[in-house]
């Protein structure tokens, strides 16, 4: 929500020309998706291999193209409903990947390993309770972390050596974003 909500303009300013390159280029929006989903498996591959630095820079650009594809669909004129779903389920597989990789780093820590788990579940929780307020005519784009926050929060973490400190950002950030999207919903569905 913070990003999306204060930074739009500024990384429109930033991706729109990229994507225009791209569909000079002749990229599509589902082999943006596609790019970027499978370069998250090899940058998370090169995590767990212990090349933290190089791995974040690959997941950096797995998630820049993830950023690409659906400016891309707008100014083909491609939006569908098929891309949208491509795109959602894509990024939850590449949450879930990217958080495997967080998990192997902090594996012999029980606490960090359940504080990784944690900030994992309610990332999932928080794209699922909007997917399924809107699927019942509701709205839940509160809160205070959105898929933007968590990415950049953990590939920052994972380049930078800090990873204990994201888990534990994402893990509050998390339950508190779950809460505000529960209590969000639940006051539009008390109101009907």
């Amino acid at each position: 929500m913070v990003l999306n909500a204060h930074a739009r303009t500024a990384t429109d300013r930033l991706v729109v020309p990229i994507g225009r390159s791209l569909v000079r280029l002749g990229a599509t929006p589902d082999a943006l998706t596609t790019f970027g989903l499978l370069a998250t498996f090899v940058g998370a591959g090169i995590v767990v291999s212990g090349h933290h630095v190089v791995g974040a820079i690959v997941l950096a650009v797995a998630t820049a193209t993830d950023a690409l594809d659906g400016t891309v669909a707008r100014l083909r004129g491609r939006v569908t409903r098929w891309g949208s779903f491509y795109d959602s389920v894509s990024d939850r597989a590449s949450d879930v990947v990217l958080f495997g990789a967080a998990l192997w780093l902090v594996r012999d820590s029980v606490v960090l390993f359940v504080v990784a788990l944690v900030a994992l579940g309610t990332a999932l929780l928080t794209s699922y309770i909007r997917a399924k307020a809107e699927s019942l005519g509701w709205q839940a784009t509160v809160g205070l972390l959105e898929r933007p926050e968590r990415v950049i929060i953990l590939i920052v973490g994972i380049g930078a050596g800090l990873v204990a400190l994201a888990l534990w950002a994402l893990a509050l950030g998390g339950t508190l974003t779950v809460g505000q999207r529960l209590w969000t919903v639940r006051q539009q569905a008390v109101g009907e």
